[in-house]
Order: C-alpha cells, then structure tokens, then sequence
C-alpha cells in the first residue's frame, strides 16, 4: 500500500465489516477482504477488533444494541406495539446475514428478548397477561420475523415466478384474483395487512383502562 496509513478504530472495522457481510454474505467474508476493503493490513484488524470470532461477537453485541433501540412511537399501546413491529422487520431486512451470525452463536433469544418485553409491557397495559399475551406475543413475533425472511429471499434470492400461469385456468370463475396472483407480490402491503388482522383486537381494548378510570372519577 502507498501513502499513508489509514487511521482507523475498532467501529470503522465493524461499520465495514457488516457492509461487506451484508452485501457479499458470512461465507464469503474474509478477514483479508475486510483488510482490502477498508485499505490497512490485515495486522491491523486483528489489533483493533481481535480475530474473526470476536469479530462477529462484536458485531452480533451492536445488532442487540439496535434491536433494544428501536423506535416504539404511538399514542396507544396498539400503534406502538405495530410501530415496533415495523421497525423490528425493516432492522431484520437490513441485517439478514448478521442475525444469522447471532443464531449460530446461540444468541437469538437474547436478541429478541428486548423486543418481547417491551411488547409485554405494551399488552399488559390493556390488560392482556398471561397465557394470552404469550400467545399474542408469539404471533407478532412469528409474523415479523416470517415477512422479514421472505421479503428478503424476495430481494436477494434466484429470480423466479411466484405463481405458475398454467395453474389458474380461464375457467376459474375470479380472474382478477387470478391477474392479481400472477403479479409481484406487494410484501410491505402483505405484512401491513397481516399486522392490522393481528392487532384489531388490541386495538379494541386501547381505551379500556381509560374508560374504567374515567368512570371511576366520575362517580367520587
């Protein structure tokens, strides 16, 4: 290398670093690529960062910090849970390839976790613990995460069509069902649906607590 050296410190490694990952992959990612993409030796990386497993320990530690500081806006414990799901799935779209490092390392349920107690805490404002909030908890979490991962094999997987023409005949009496199968699936528009199905009945029970403590006032 001319010129010289590159000053850099161990979050301009890992800024790179997850670059690199999620535009070439775990697989393809290489201590010596990271070197040649940031411009230092590959000495350097290992002084500031340590070897590749503390590498991805790292970057796995900065993925759980962003999953505990997601936005949670909303003026009702409904929006803000839908508002937490959406940032939770647009963080996993973008971080595909580093939650897959967090899952060989045993540590996606710690990686959640933040997100499940803050969703909790949200249900258990309009009264829905227990058993049912587990279950509603779950549901959110699956539809997420399943969305996520689909949106993204959608982006980055082989091109192919998602219906097969041959399958839906000019017989079958819907055809603009049939046209609207055969185009591009809308995955935003896909999980917003799903999300309102989800959490209609939450938003149900919004006002409730209110409701009861303004009745209380209003009879003292």
């Amino acid at each position: 290398m001319n010129g010289k050296p590159r000053s850099i410190d161990a979050d301009v490694v890992l800024d790179a670093a997850a670059r690199l990952i999620e535009s070439d992959g775990v697989e393809a990612f290489s201590m010596r690529a990271l070197a040649e993409r940031i411009g230092v030796a590959v000495t350097s990386i290992y002084w500031h960062v340590g070897g590749r497993d503390a590498l991805f320990d790292s970057l796995v530690d900065r993925l759980l910090a962003e999953m505990a500081g997601l936005p949670m806006d909303g003026d009702t414990p409904s929006n803000r849970i839908a508002a937490l799901a959406r940032n939770q799935r647009s963080l996993l779209i973008q971080r595909q390839h580093l939650l897959a490092i967090a899952h060989e390392r045993d540590r996606t349920p710690m990686l959640f976790l933040p997100v499940q107690q803050r969703l909790a805490a949200e249900l258990a404002a309009i009264g829905v613990t227990g058993t049912r909030a587990a279950l509603v908890l779950r549901a959110v979490q699956v539809h997420v995460i399943s969305s996520a991962v689909m949106q993204f094999s959608a982006v980055r997987g082989p091109r192919h069509q998602e219906e097969d023409p041959s399958l839906w005949t000019a017989a079958w009496p819907d055809q603009e069902l049939v046209a609207a199968l055969q185009s591009p699936t809308d995955y935003d528009a896909v999980f917003e649906y799903g999300l309102d199905a989800l959490l209609a009945p939450l938003a149900q029970s919004d006002a409730g607590p209110r409701r009861v403590r303004a009745a209380r006032s209003s009879s003292t």
